[in-house]
């Protein structure tokens, strides 16, 4: 039983964003990853009638070898969007201003840009959601500005790129290495939107059960 309680731990470490944090922390050996800013968004589209138009989008699931039925968090497939991601300032050393996921030390960046994922929130509708995460803060000033450049013929019915301009704060309190941003303004063709606060919890089945709680800032949007 004890083994599989140590199994059960090791394996949250694996899907949590900040697991060699944890290790450091808990356990008292390797190097904490530097300061950084996580910046989590939820974006669900709508038509005038009110019509769902992420919902039916193609996904694949986002832990390796689980069939997508049995994920807890789903990717849009790669193939049916482009997102770029615009700071507001330029980072020291970077060729330029696109965060194209930056592979960290003994680690291989997953796509060659910002992923997209799929969550549907209690209001039943279906959001694109973006967890654009360790942005340096010894490499990169305090981002207070995203600008997401996102091309996704599914749900806006065209080739174009659309922009989405948003605005954080940068709060003061850390968790473990990671300063959570919080959204209160996104910009888009013209009309400005609030977003609100939603927590996702999600409960990971283990030997001993573990539920975190995850902070995305979403807004719904009329096309």
């Amino acid at each position: 039983m004890k083994t599989l309680k140590i199994l059960g731990l090791f394996a949250l470490l694996i899907i949590c964003s900040s697991c060699v944090d944890i290790l450091a922390h808990l356990f008292g050996y390797g190097s904490p990853d530097p300061e950084s800013v996580t910046y989590n968004l939820g974006l669900s589209f709508q038509d005038a009638s009110g019509n769902d138009l992420v919902k039916g989008i193609g996904l694949e699931g986002w832990s390796v070898g689980m069939p997508i039925e049995d994920d807890l968090y789903y990717l849009v497939k790669d193939s049916l969007y482009t997102l770029d991601i615009i700071l507001s300032e330029p980072c020291k050393n970077w060729d330029n201003k696109i965060y194209n996921v930056p592979a960290r030390p003994g680690f291989e960046p997953i796509t060659n840009h910002p992923t997209l994922g799929m969550n549907i929130y209690d209001n039943g509708y279906c959001y694109l959601t973006s967890d654009f995460f360790r942005v340096p803060v010894n490499e990169c000033p305090e981002e207070k500005i995203l600008t997401y450049k996102l091309k996704c013929p599914y749900v806006f019915g065209d080739e174009a790129v659309h922009e989405l301009v948003t605005y954080w704060d940068i709060p003061k309190k850390k968790i473990l290495s990671s300063y959570y941003a919080k959204c209160y303004r996104i910009e888009f063709e013209g009309k400005e939107i609030t977003p609100q606060l939603y927590i996702v919890t999600y409960t990971y089945p283990m030997t001993n059960p573990v539920t975190v709680q995850h902070e995305t800032y979403v807004a719904n949007i009329k096309l």
